[in-house]
C-alpha cells in the first residue's frame, strides 16, 4: 500500500503526531520476509539487526528501550538532549516471542504472567487494522529509572508477535506511578509515548 494511505491511517487516528510538526515526512518499513509493515516519521531512528544492540537508545548507553534478543526492527523517538525532563528514552517494537508456539499462550502471555512484584497482567482486546492482539501493560524499575510498556501481542501464521511501546523515565519519588491511560507524570515522555502510539496504529500483516 502507497505512503499516502499509510498517512491517511495516522492523520485519522489522531489528527497529527503529538510530538512534530503535522504531517511530517514519513517512510515505510516492510519487514525482509514480508510479513508486516509500518509508518514511522523519517526523522526517528529505526534499528535493524545488530544495530539495535549498537546503537544508543537514548540519553545513556545504558538505557534501552528495545530488546536486541527478541526485536526484530525498533523505531527510536529522537531526544533533545538540553531540555529539563524525567524523560530518557522511548521505542517502539516489533518482537518474535521464542519458545511460545500456539495462540493461548501467546495471547495469554503464559511465558510472562506477573510483572514485577508480582501483580498479574492484566489483558484487554483490541483491534489493529482488523487484527485483534491482546494488551497488557508493564512496569520495571531499577535504581534511579522507572521503565512503563505496553505489549500487544497476537498470533499470525504460528508466531507469536509482540509489539511493544516503552518509555523510560530518571525515577521521581514525587512523581505518580505511569498508567496506560494517564500521565506517566512528564510531559516529553507523554508526547513521545503518543506518538509512538500512532506508528503502532499503522502496524499491519501484509500476507
Amino acid at each position: 500500500m502507497s505512503k499516502l494511505f499509510w498517512m491517511g491511517v495516522l492523520l485519522l487516528t489522531s489528527g497529527q503526531f503529538s510530538a512534530v510538526a503535522q504531517a511530517p515526512p514519513l517512510d515505510t518499513f516492510i519487514s525482509p520476509d514480508g510479513a508486516f509493515q509500518f509508518v514511522y516519521p523519517e526523522s526517528y531512528d529505526l534499528l535493524v539487526g545488530e544495530r539495535i544492540l549498537r546503537a544508543t537508545q537514548g540519553r545513556q548507553q545504558s538505557i534501552t528501550v528495545c530488546n536486541f534478543s527478541t526485536a526484530l526492527v525498533c523505531v527510536i523517538y529522537p531526544i533533545e538532549t538540553e531540555e529539563e525532563t524525567r524523560f530518557e528514552a522511548a521505542g517502539f517494537s516489533v518482537d518474535a516471542v521464542s519458545g511460545v508456539t500456539n495462540e493461548s499462550d501467546c495471547l495469554n502471555y503464559s511465558d510472562q504472567t506477573t510483572q514485577q512484584g508480582g501483580e498479574a497482567l492484566k489483558l484487554t482486546s483490541i483491534s489493529i487494522n482488523e487484527h485483534i492482539y491482546h494488551h497488557a501493560s508493564a512496569r520495571r524499575k531499577t535504581p534511579g529509572h522507572l521503565q512503563a510498556a505496553d505489549l500487544y501481542r497476537t498470533f499470525h501464521h504460528d508466531k507469536c508477535y509482540e509489539l511493544q511501546v516503552e518509555v523510560s523515565l530518571a525515577e521521581a519519588a514525587s512523581a505518580p506511578q505511569p498508567s496506560r491511560l494517564v500521565s506517566l507524570g512528564d510531559a516529553k515522555a507523554d508526547s513521545a509515548r503518543e506518538s509512538l502510539r500512532l506508528i503502532l496504529s499503522s502496524f499491519a500483516f501484509k500476507q
